[in-house]
C-alpha cells in the first residue's frame, strides 16, 4: 500500500470515529453532517424544533344560583321542573309581579300522592308571611284534572306577587314538580267568600264582567 493511500485510510477511519463520537454525544437538538467544503469534515446544524403547543385555559362552568326557597324572600320561581322535598321539608315559591288583575292556574305534581300540601297566599299576606300564616287557598285534587295530584285556580287574581308554600307531610323525601299558568284578565266585578270544602275552608272567588253603558 502506497504512503497516499495510507494516510488517506487514516484520515478517513479518524473522520469516521469523529462522526460515531458526535452522533453518540450529540443533543437532541443538534446533528452531526459532513462539511461541503473538505471531504472529511464534521460540522452542526440545529435540528428542527417542533412548535410549541399551547394549552388551552379550561373555563369554568356557569354557576347559577337558585333560591333555595326556605323563606319568602328567598321564594323560587315556578317553573314546572322536578326536584326533591325533604321529609317535613316546605320550599317558598313566588309569581312574577302583576301590576293588575289576572287569572293564576297552579298544579302540583308529585310521585307520593297525599303526600304534600300545597298553600297559597295572596299579596295583602306578604307582611310577616310564614307557613304560620292562614292561606287564602289550598290545591286539592281535582277530578276534572286527574293527571295532577293538586290544583288551585283564582279567576281574577289580586295585582301583586303571589306566594306558593309547598310542604312535605310525610317521613320521606319526595319528588314533585310545582308548574303554573299566569294570564291576564279583563276587568270584572268579582267578590270572595269562604266555603268549607272536605273539612277544609277554601277561598273563592266570584266574578262577573263589567259591562259598559252603551
Amino acid at each position: 500500500m502506497k504512503h497516499w493511500q495510507v494516510r488517506l485510510f487514516l484520515l478517513f477511519s479518524i473522520a469516521l470515529l469523529a462522526l460515531m463520537f458526535a452522533a453518540s454525544t450529540a443533543s437532541p437538538a443538534d446533528a452531526c453532517i459532513v462539511g461541503p467544503d473538505s471531504d472529511f469534515a464534521c460540522g452542526w446544524i440545529p435540528r428542527p424544533q417542533p412548535a410549541p403547543t399551547s394549552t388551552p385555559t379550561p373555563v369554568a362552568p356557569k354557576v347559577v344560583n337558585i333560591p333555595n326557597g326556605d323563606s319568602p324572600t328567598t321564594a323560587r320561581d315556578i317553573a314546572g321542573t322536578w326536584q326533591s322535598i325533604p321529609p317535613g321539608g316546605s320550599v317558598w315559591y313566588k309569581t312574577p309581579y302583576s301590576d293588575g288583575y289576572r287569572v293564576l292556574d297552579l298544579w302540583l305534581d308529585t310521585t307520593a300522592q297525599n303526600a304534600l300540601g300545597l298553600s297559597l297566599f295572596s299579596p295583602d299576606q306578604t307582611d310577616g308571611l310564614s307557613p304560620n300564616t292562614k292561606p287564602i287557598g289550598r290545591g286539592s285534587f281535582n277530578k276534572g284534572e286527574p293527571s295532577h295530584a293538586l290544583t288551585w285556580k283564582a279567576g281574577y287574581a289580586k295585582a301583586g306577587v303571589w306566594y306558593a308554600l309547598v310542604q312535605n307531610f310525610s317521613n320521606s323525601p319526595v319528588s314533585y314538580s310545582l308548574g303554573g299558568n299566569l294570564s291576564s284578565t279583563d276587568t270584572k266585578l268579582c267578590h270572595g267568600y269562604w266555603e268549607t270544602l272536605r273539612g277544609q275552608l277554601i277561598y273563592w272567588v266570584d266574578c262577573n264582567p263589567l259591562h259598559n253603558p252603551q
